[in-house]
């Protein structure tokens, strides 16, 4: 008789919260349908300035900059990674602005401001239930526009 393994993997990650006008900046991957936060997995021994400078370049182009004064680290988030299975994702998510002209590229194929009324089951599974219900329960966004 075969056994599947359901040993769970864990990832590691910062992610970048950019929110205008009651909207979370998100990205739709070319590799599933949920949408993400910008940012990424921690290469190397990265800071959280040097991963989020890396990855806002590679996913948002290369004109978007990301004020690395503007960082606030909200918190660490854990729950399953978006497009992979048997996978907890761990993101420590910083709120920060960014300037210049924000465009999908790399693995990135639309970006979305998504407004808190708009349909969760978009979302990545730590996006849905972790992140932004602490983005409205901490009203860095508000339920209703």
């Amino acid at each position: 008789m075969e056994h599947q393994s359901t040993e769970i993997r864990r990832i590691y990650k910062f992610g970048l919260a950019t929110i205008r006008k009651n909207r979370l900046l998100l990205c739709e991957p070319h590799a599933f349908t949920d949408l993400i936060l910008p940012g990424g997995i921690i290469e190397g021994e990265e800071t959280h300035i040097d991963n989020l400078l890396r990855e806002v370049e590679e996913e948002l182009g290369e004109k978007a900059i990301l004020d690395t004064n503007s960082l606030h680290y909200l918190g660490h988030f854990v729950d399953f990674a978006a497009g992979r299975t048997n996978v907890v994702v761990e993101i420590h998510l910083y709120l920060g602005n960014l300037k210049g002209r924000l465009k999908a590229s790399s693995e990135i194929k639309k970006l979305h401001w998504f407004s808190p009324s708009d349909d969760w089951s978009l979302l990545s599974q730590i996006i849905r239930n972790k992140i932004l219900p602490f983005l409205i329960e901490n009203n860095y966004l508000t339920k209703n526009d």
